[in-house]
């Protein structure tokens, strides 16, 4: 008997521990899947891309209100609260805005980058490389893929990034919108004409790698 109510009790709390969240990423006009859209849970490891009909599942989720976010460079980034109940699988689908060009009117004055200003340099690079790493796709990962996307950001005058679009694709829509999102967190030393800090328009390349554990541990192997 405390044999058989173990066992219950260790299935009980097993079936309460194991619930996702899924759905599908669509677009807002006219519904249609958008694949490698990025949704990752704040404040946790759960994390997935999108596939070509726009599912994602998020697993091992336990009861409790949690925000999901959701990044695709064509689209305006989400974010959104949840309630897991804890005794089944939640659904979700979510709609994402389409991205718009840059408006003319507030980013009138940004001027492109010219030589004679002072580059802008990235302040957190490191927080930056481990964004990447942790967020890295995982098949990506084991494939042993990486890649280059060249962002162009519009920088304000204390280096802040006031928009941000896809220049050139590294060939993997999953790396180039992970590029976008970690553009959000990007700090950078302002440009400077002389003396004067100046809103400037530069391209940004965002090199991936595969993260350096996955190389450690091959390495480690032969």
């Amino acid at each position: 008997m405390i044999v058989a109510t173990a066992v219950l009790l260790a299935a009980s709390a097993a079936f309460q521990a194991a619930q996702a969240i899924e759905g599908m990423v669509l677009t807002a006009a006219d519904d249609r899947p958008i694949a490698y859209a990025h949704v990752r849970v704040v404040g946790d490891s759960a994390a997935d891309w999108t596939d070509a009909r726009g599912n994602y599942r998020l697993e091992g989720l336990p009861r409790g209100r949690w925000r999901i976010r959701v990044a695709h460079p064509a689209h305006d980034s989400l974010d959104l609260e949840v309630f897991v109940p804890g005794d089944r699988d939640v659904r979700l689908d979510i709609a994402l805005e389409a991205r718009p060009g840059p408006a003319a009117a507030p980013l009138a004055d940004f001027e492109p980058f010219q030589v004679a200003y002072t580059l802008p340099a990235l302040l957190n690079s490191d927080e930056i490389t481990a964004i990447i790493q942790r967020r890295y796709p995982t098949e990506l990962v084991e494939r042993r893929i990486g890649g280059e996307s060249v962002l162009r950001l519009w920088l304000d005058e204390r280096g802040q990034v006031v928009r941000g679009v896809l220049s050139s694709s590294s060939g993997q829509p999953a790396l180039d919108s992970l590029a976008l999102e970690v553009s959000d967190s990007m700090r950078f030393r302002p440009a400077k004409n002389r003396e004067d800090m100046v809103r400037v328009i530069v391209r940004i390349p965002v090199i991936f790698q595969v993260p350096a554990p996955l190389r450690q541990r091959e390495a480690g192997g032969r």
